[in-house]
């Protein structure tokens, strides 16, 4: 008996607990390139620019088993410039990306923090910046298809997918005392993903998001993230009281060639003045062809139309978009990139994206290019 109570105990005094399956991942993008611009600000420039075609970024992402099919899961994603070593969206740690939520197989995923909205979510892979990155946004990134800006405070559901159709709600607090709707953030999504087919949309209505008004950049749930509300097309915007986007589209792939394309419309109130509004829709097609496993060529053209209440002005550009890539590897690439804004209004001014390319054509033309390697790991 004393034997056994011995064995018991030293047995009991090695043993191992058994701990949940557990996994974090590192990893990360680094994209650098040379622009030439013809003008911004009535100057031809040359610049170095950091995070075109993907965001430089890193970023720890994980998850643990919690048995029955539920896994807690997380990601903290920094971006930086690669070029001179600050962070990015405003100089935050984890500017890109900071949440913790659960999912499960069956009742899809339940997430907390600083997160995309179902626009990115489900509309940004139908447009051809969401193929290859900020410069072939809509102009000025007016729509925030290609993520221009994140939102804090924000609770997010994806549901599972269901004969190839997956649903998002999406909610984000604006935290301001005796009024629970003040700048608070609303949307949805939708998309349907099944073999070579694509389809996605969103919607989402941000109250008070600030804009280029220095005193007004950014809210407790929008975020002025050094891209959103700077100068070029949003200067027909200001300081809204609410802003809303809908956006959606499809691709399709048959054999090397890839098809796409992308509607948005974005409405701003009290835009620029009490009462008026500010409207703009993009339309675009574009198209990806695999010449061989490593070389791509991609081309497309947008269409974006405005109309300025208080100004009775109605902006007009057509944007065309070329790219070359070439893989090296799996994991780096090169790259040459091509975007030729034009404005077909008299006194409105050519526009990419002020906000990354640092100021809007003086002409109604503005032409870039780039060269370009990026690297994962």
């Amino acid at each position: 008996m004393k034997k056994s109570l011995l064995a018991l105990a030293v047995t009991g005094a090695f043993a191992v607990p058994a701990f949940a399956q557990s996994s974090v991942t590192l990893y990360g993008v680094i994209d650098a390139g040379l622009n030439y611009v013809n003008n911004v600000g009535g100057h031809a420039d040359w610049a170095m620019s950091s995070g075109i075609v993907q965001g430089s970024r890193w970023g720890l992402k994980g998850s643990e088993d919690l048995g029955g099919g539920t896994k807690a899961i997380f990601q903290l994603e920094n971006g930086f410039n690669v070029f001179n070593g600050k962070l990015g969206q405003g100089s935050r740690e984890f500017g890109r990306q900071a949440y913790v939520g659960l999912t499960n197989d069956q009742f899809g995923t339940l997430t907390l923090g600083r997160q995309y909205d179902p626009v990115v979510d489900n509309a940004q892979p139908t447009t051809f910046n969401g193929q290859w990155g900020a410069l072939f946004s809509h102009p000025g990134d007016i729509d925030n298809t290609d993520n221009g800006f994140r939102v804090n405070n924000a609770v997010k559901y994806v549901s599972p997918r269901f004969a190839g159709i997956q649903g998002e709600l999406f909610y984000a607090f604006g935290g301001v005392a005796g009024s629970f709707g003040a700048q608070s953030t609303v949307g949805a999504g939708l998309n349907y993903s099944g073999g070579p087919l694509y389809i996605g949309a969103g919607y989402f209505l941000a109250k008070n998001p600030g804009g280029v008004n220095a005193a007004n950049a950014g809210s407790a749930t929008v975020s002025n993230d050094a891209n959103f509300g700077s100068g070029g097309i949003w200067n027909y915007v200001g300081a809204p009281s609410n802003m809303q986007s809908i956006s959606g589209g499809a691709t399709y792939q048959f054999g090397p060639v890839q098809i796409g394309g992308n509607i948005s419309d974005v409405r701003f109130n009290d835009a620029l003045a009490a009462g008026q509004t500010t409207r703009f829709d993009s339309y675009e097609l574009w198209a990806n062809y695999s010449l061989t496993p490593a070389a791509t060529l991609g081309g497309g053209y947008t269409y974006t139309t405005g109309k300025v209440d208080a100004t009775n002005t109605k902006p007009e550009y057509g944007q065309v978009n070329l790219i070359a890539d070439y893989r090296l590897s799996k994991r780096t690439d090169v790259y040459a990139m091509g975007v030729w804004n034009h404005s077909m209004k008299a006194g409105v001014n050519a526009d990419i994206y002020a906000g990354v390319l640092g100021g809007a054509s003086t002409t109604n033309n503005q032409v870039l290019g780039r060269v370009g390697i990026r690297h994962k790991f």
